[in-house]
């Protein structure tokens, strides 16, 4: 038997080549692999003796990572990358059904002939897609264009006159088209404002735009001055922000803002470092859920009754091994087929282990994905399911309404579990539930979800092991092999003698595929998602956070559990994805769902817009006073006569005009009760104390007065 999985990597040590398997011969005979690097390369046939040689004498190694183990969400993918790879998955998908014979030479060339002339390509091209396929993980994503080294940055899309951009959901203002005009502006205030002043920052250069050529003003005629009432149509600080980039010349400007001298110290360059429709197990999956016929109660508080949980199923076609499920109170929803189907792919010991069940891995051997996946048109017939189509290759095929026959041996389990568990267990529903008369089954609910989770994995263990499929029909080869009609039998004969089309993969990737994914932003205060901010031991561990405040901001592609954000999963090349848990920052999120959370945001949104207006006239009003301020001490200045004290005297002289200065606001700020009108203040002397020994200096006083306080044996603080 080979030792390996379709699709999975292994390495020949001493020549450092690393080569996918391909297709292996039901038979055990050999394998077809072939070299992930070279562009010239083309499937060759390795032979099972061969390779436990090479495996024995440790010549040949599993590898285990892959580099074509990427998750492409198919939302993320342009309409003309998804066309490309289309037409190319088109184009060469009749020659991979012809296995073997594709694997051949002497065969392979008729049928590259016979698909030239159908689809009017050139034998460099069809080699040249088969071989992407082959080894870049045997996936329609692998024939992707690789734009990324493609493209024409920097060229400028004509205007038509519309509003160019996404439409403004928050405030009332559609914004503007930035046309030569505005660019215009825009550089002349960077050159006379931004470049000149480098107390000034980006936001009040925008200010100093808007002051210029947007503002409408009038005058006021108490203060006989020009107010700013209103703005009309102008650009947005992040139109202003992106002109100003592209436009100037950043570097240079910044240069001379912080002098040349400081910017060639903090922030120059450093260059010098560095069954007849199946052919065997996999073949196909059956997924379908239903409400489990029993009431639960909450594991914190198990006086109360939750209700029935959602049961999803997962069932192989060929052998009716159930290979994966999933019970919980989501609704019948993706989120629940997303959980059931990460399961197929996961370690059953350490899924039974998590409620208390210990097996062993040949009690429950199911670890891959299908070809094919039979489902509802509900859970899966939207576009969640399409990154785990491209990613995997697993072709979705959905029943039509209310034949739930298409489904029947994924339907029939639902039965065979129920009847399995459902004398013994109280809160089980019967069938007189809600006659007159009968009882009330949810006052009997003693289960939590955990509890009934276990008792389902008894029940579906016994079905694996030793259920016995008397309807099931075997053919010839499996009567001559004596196989039981039992799901564990079944499944173990199909691996040796049928398909070998188990597919294994990761996980942790199956997952990632499955649970949505978007950008998230490295920022100096964490990594920042709808508006919540996450950390992990590796930002931690590799100063994100202090880079982010250092050298700017940048994007990390994350998944996420919309059903509860409190943490997210960071994609890594190496270890697939790590958590991410809030920090202390956004405590205020925690135990939030993510449409909560997007709630939250909104509200805040809209208030900020509708302020936004009024908080600028603000500061326009608050830049026009301060100015007209210093205008007035400036010509205060001019009209005071000249004063002939040389600057070195008026330095010298600081200390003393700041004592008179301060003496002179002692006066002028102290307190002073109003006297009552008409009644003169009368002053009354010292005793035996002449005119002369009362007067005395407040600050000869105060000293006095402060040692006496410190030294006072009655204050203890």
């Amino acid at each position: 038997m080979i030792p390996f999985t379709v699709n999975q990597l292994i390495r020949w040590v001493e020549d450092d080549l690393l080569e996918r398997v391909l297709w292996i011969d039901p038979g055990g005979s050999g394998c077809y692999a072939i070299e992930i690097t070279s562009n010239t390369a083309l499937p060759r046939y390795l032979k099972a003796d061969c390779i436990d040689l090479a495996v024995s004498e440790g010549k040949l190694v599993v590898e285990p990572s892959d580099p074509a183990a990427r998750v492409q969400p198919e939302d993320s993918l342009t309409p003309q990358r998804r066309q490309r790879r289309d037409a190319a998955w088109g184009m060469i998908r009749p020659l991979l059904l012809q296995q073997p014979d594709i694997f051949t030479a002497d065969l392979r060339g008729p049928l590259v002939r016979r698909a030239m002339g159908e689809q009017g390509v050139t034998k460099q091209t069809v080699y040249r897609l088969l071989r992407r396929y082959w080894q870049r993980g045997m996936t329609p994503n692998a024939l992707l264009p690789d734009y990324h080294l493609c493209g024409a940055a920097g060229k400028e899309k004509p205007s038509t006159g519309k509003k160019r951009g996404r439409p403004r959901v928050y405030g009332a203002d559609t914004g503007i088209n930035v046309d030569q005009e505005t660019r215009k502006r825009i550089r002349a205030i960077i050159a006379t404002e931004f470049s000149r002043n480098r107390k000034l920052n980006l936001t009040d250069a925008y200010q100093a735009l808007l002051d210029r050529y947007y503002s409408v003003t009038e005058l006021d005629e108490e203060t006989c001055q020009q107010r700013t009432v209103s703005l009309y149509e102008y650009p947005t600080l992040a139109q202003f922000r992106y002109w100003f980039e592209k436009d100037s010349d950043v570097f240079r400007i910044e240069r001379t803002r912080r002098t040349p001298r400081v910017y060639d110290k903090d922030s120059r360059a450093i260059l010098s470092t560095s069954i007849s429709e199946v052919t065997g197990p996999g073949s196909r999956f059956q997924i379908d859920a239903t409400i489990a016929d029993v009431y639960l109660v909450s594991r914190y508080d198990r006086s109360k009754i939750v209700g029935r949980p959602v049961l999803y199923v997962i069932v192989d076609v060929f052998s009716r091994m159930v290979v994966g499920l999933h019970a919980g109170f989501e609704g019948p929803s993706w989120i629940g087929a997303m959980m059931a189907l990460a399961n197929t792919a996961a370690d059953k010991v350490e899924f039974c282990r998590q409620y208390g069940l210990e097996i062993q891995p040949e009690d429950w051997p199911c670890k891959a994905l299908p070809d094919v996946l039979l489902s509802d048109r509900g859970e899966t017939a939207g576009k969640d399911i399409e990154t785990l189509i491209i990613n995997f290759n697993v072709h979705v095929e959905t029943a039509a309404p209310y034949r739930a026959d298409w489904k029947g041996i994924v339907e029939q389990q639902f039965r065979l579990i129920h009847n399995k568990f459902g004398p013994y267990v109280p809160g089980f529903v019967q069938p007189d539930y809600q006659e007159r008369g009968s009882e009330d089954y949810r006052l009997d609910a003693v289960l939590d979800i955990d509890q009934f989770t276990y008792i389902i994995l008894c029940c579906v263990l016994t079905h694996n092991n030793l259920h016995e499929c008397k309807e099931y029909q075997r053919d010839r080869d499996m009567v001559a092999d004596g196989v039981k009609p039992v799901p564990i039998d079944l499944w173990e004969w199909g691996v040796q003698r049928r398909s070998g089309r188990l597919r294994h993969y990761p996980h942790e990737l199956v997952k990632l595929s499955l649970l949505p994914s978007d950008d998230a932003t490295v920022t100096a205060s964490g990594i920042r998602f709808y508006g919540c901010f996450y950390s992990c031991r590796k930002a931690l561990g590799e100063h994100w956070f202090e880079r982010a405040r250092q050298r700017g901001k940048w994007k990390v592609r994350i998944s996420y559990d919309p059903r509860n954000m409190d943490t997210i999963y960071l994609h890594d090349n190496r270890e697939s994805f790590i958590p991410c848990a809030l920090t202390e920052r956004s405590q205020d999120f925690r135990g939030m769902t993510l449409w909560e959370i997007d709630q939250i945001r909104q509200i805040n949104r809209e208030l900020s817009a509708v302020h936004a207006p009024t908080e600028m006239v603000g500061r326009l009003n608050l830049t026009r006073d301060i100015k007209a301020k210093v205008s007035e001490a400036l010509a205060m200045k001019d009209n005071q006569p000249r004063s002939l004290v040389s600057n070195q005297a008026k330095t010298a002289n600081i200390r003393a005009n700041r004592a008179e200065e301060k003496e002179s606001l002692r006066i002028h700020d102290a307190f002073r009760p109003a006297t009552p009108s008409g009644v003169p203040a009368t002053v009354l002397p010292f005793t035996g104390k002449t005119e002369e020994e009362n007067e005395f200096q407040l600050s000869e006083v105060i000293p006095g007065l402060l040692k006496s306080q410190r030294e006072s044996p009655d204050d203890e603080s």
